[in-house]
């Protein structure tokens, strides 16, 4: 096996004509940002991805107090929030809530097989810009989540699952 070259592992010092070059320009990211939130671990893998595959960048939470930290530390890069309805520790509409107040502009749509005590239209009327009806087929609901993300108002949209 032959050496190995260490100028592979330790490259050279930065030269004085690298440090008068331009600085690098910023990465710019055209892939939508999606974070999803759902307390089944299977239905966040498989919504991942089937949304990564579609060209999306994906963050994950279990629950909603976990949804609000990434999407503070993130918030740049996320363009639409896709919350369960319900979850522990914090559930989707309190989670809605919560986003609204760190930016009330912030899209959300929520994913439900079982809404509970809140009704679809509670949701819409809460800020929600759409309430998918679990089961859904994953690449429609991508299909969709670009356009909500390419500003295509969400009552344009055939519905989705259910």
């Amino acid at each position: 096996m032959p050496p190995l070259d260490r100028k592979l592992i330790h490259p050279p010092a930065a030269t004085s004509q690298a440090a008068d070059a331009e600085p690098p320009v910023q990465q710019v990211h055209d892939r939508p940002g999606v974070l999803v939130a759902d307390d089944d671990h299977l239905v966040r893998t498989l919504v991942r991805l089937v949304l990564e595959r579609d060209g999306f960048d994906v963050w994950l939470a279990a629950n909603g107090r976990e949804a609000l930290r990434l999407y503070r530390a993130y918030r740049e890069r996320i363009a639409v929030v896709l919350l369960d309805v319900h979850m522990p520790v914090l559930d989707g509409p309190a989670t809605l809530d919560a986003l609204r107040r760190l930016h009330p502009e912030v899209l959300v749509c929520f994913m439900s097989s079982d809404t509970g005590d809140y009704e679809p239209h509670e949701l819409l009327r809460r800020g929600a810009a759409r309430v998918f009806a679990k089961p859904f087929h994953i690449p429609q609901l991508a299909n969709h989540l670009r356009l909500l993300t390419q500003g295509v108002p969400a009552d344009l949209l055939p519905s989705v699952g259910g």
